[in-house]
């Protein structure tokens, strides 16, 4: 590793800008010790290239899997990519997905001195399998055969992006992010799948992933999940849930003591929220948090260089000049933490 965040400041994927240029201008700017992949699209085919049995309905606007005997080619196919180690077949195109070429391409050309890490961000395999479909309408996710699909699928594009921005960009630290929005649905008293089958499928989903694992949920889930994971950077909330995540004290201390890492997402993303706050009223609120895991036996100094900021999800529901806002207010929360605790860029 590229040692500890010490505060540095990143983002989720999705953001409401449509220039490339003027996505990857304010990125750089904001966070050049961390900066992401943007994804500028609301489509997702650009993840589900490599992916079999899918059906794009065009009239209605859905995709959804279609496991008919007349699929099972597809399967067969898939199966011997995955034996075969093959991530080209996996690969994330410039057709689907531009913006993370271009990004790229970025970095290369205006490399910061203080670059350490690059972050990109493609779906968790229980998120996906919640949002896609089967034909009868059923999360694909409850499915053995689609589940065994969507987590070696989306290990292999994991581990192809990984490879892409280590022979692209040397010298970073990758850091991949497979997001699990949607893990209330499954920790809830009404969820459903077992605390193992979650926990296994999300160390799968990162196996051989030559980077850093990071799990972003904004909800308020049982969190001792994520902590008793192999995930090395547990990503919530801050600005709503910190309070919460807290009460977990006793796991926060096992999961840094064995080097994790958590993403405080403290600038909200929400435009009302967003209008009536300020840097120094975010920092104070991180602070609060910061205090109240502290006041609960977690070491202060370990806590603080375990620690990334970033906004409490993505910026795409923005308008572009909020979303700039935001990147902003990262940075100088960034720049404020790390100053607070003499931290510098040198680390």
């Amino acid at each position: 590793m590229k040692g500890k965040p010490c505060f540095a400041g990143t983002m989720m994927g999705a953001v409401p800008y449509r220039e490339m240029d003027r996505a990857a201008d304010i990125i750089l700017e904001c966070l050049p010790e961390a900066p992401s992949l943007p994804v500028m699209t609301r489509s997702i085919r650009w993840m589900l290239e490599g992916i079999p049995c899918l059906v794009f309905d065009r009239e209605k606007r859905i995709v959804y899997f279609d496991l008919s005997t007349e699929k099972e080619s597809e399967i067969l196919e898939f199966y011997d990519r995955i034996e075969a180690d093959d991530l080209e077949y996996f690969a994330t195109t410039p057709k689907t997905a531009p913006f993370f070429h271009h990004m790229i391409e970025r970095i290369q050309h205006s490399r910061s001195p203080e670059l350490k890490w690059v972050l990109f961000h493609i779906s968790g395999p229980l998120l996906l399998g919640d949002m896609l479909k089967q034909a009868d309408g059923t999360p694909s996710i409850h499915n053995e055969t689609l589940r065994d699909i969507l987590i070696k699928g989306l290990n292999a594009k994991a581990r192809w992006l990984g490879k892409k921005i280590r022979a692209e960009i040397p010298g970073v630290e990758v850091v991949a992010d497979l997001p699990e929005t949607t893990l209330v649905n499954f920790t809830s008293s009404a969820g459903t799948g077992s605390r193992e089958e979650i926990i296994k499928a999300i160390n799968l989903s990162f196996a051989d992933v030559n980077g850093i694992s990071w799990v972003h949920c904004c909800a308020n889930i049982d969190w001792s999940l994520l902590f008793d994971s192999e995930v090395q950077v547990v990503n919530f909330d801050a600005y709503q849930h910190s309070e919460q995540v807290s009460l977990y004290a006793k796991e926060i201390q096992s999961f840094l003591k064995k080097g994790g890492m958590l993403g405080w997402g403290i600038v909200p993303v929400v435009s009302d929220h967003l209008k009536g706050e300020s840097t120094e009223s975010l920092i104070e609120r991180l602070e609060e948090g910061i205090n109240r895991f502290v006041q609960q036996g977690i070491d202060e100094k370990t806590l603080a260089e375990s620690s990334w900021v970033l906004p409490s999800c993505e910026t795409v529901l923005l308008t572009p000049n909020e979303s700039d806002r935001v990147f902003r207010i990262t940075c100088q929360i960034s720049q404020a933490m790390k100053k607070k605790y003499s931290f510098d860029y040198s680390q």
